[in-house]
């Protein structure tokens, strides 16, 4: 037979039991919320680098094309 302070204590075990199992899916949605971020922080700064990449490029290009503009024509 169970006693009323066996029913209390089983009890107590019960909440602090779910505040942690609530806690610890809290903790992985937050850390899943983390690992997605950094996926999605990732290709932005590949794309970032490619964009500075291809700036340089295009200024290359445009003096080049205005080193032969101003270039006399050899007749």
């Amino acid at each position: 037979m169970v006693t009323g302070a066996a029913r209390r204590r089983r009890g107590r075990w019960r909440r602090a039991k779910s505040r942690l199992e609530k806690a610890a899916k809290d903790l992985e949605r937050d850390t899943s919320a983390l690992d997605e971020s950094l996926h999605i922080e990732q290709p932005d700064r590949l794309l970032l680098s490619g964009l500075k990449y291809w700036e340089v490029e295009r200024d290359l290009i445009e003096e080049r094309l205005a080193a032969i503009r101003s270039a006399p024509a050899a007749s």
